[in-house]
């Protein structure tokens, strides 16, 4: 694993931003980067 300081972080978010990707898929591929494990975001059911 590469380390990467918190302007190289920043910067990669930062071009993924500019790519379109949303928060979540930036966070994700940061992660696997990193080589650390991202955990899954489950959606909340409304009860209306």
């Amino acid at each position: 694993m590469d380390d990467m300081t918190k302007e190289e972080m920043q910067r990669f978010l930062n071009r993924e931003a500019e790519k379109g990707s949303t928060e979540y898929e930036a966070l994700k591929a940061l992660a696997d980067i990193l080589g650390i494990e991202f955990p899954e975001l489950k959606q909340k059911e409304k009860a209306e």
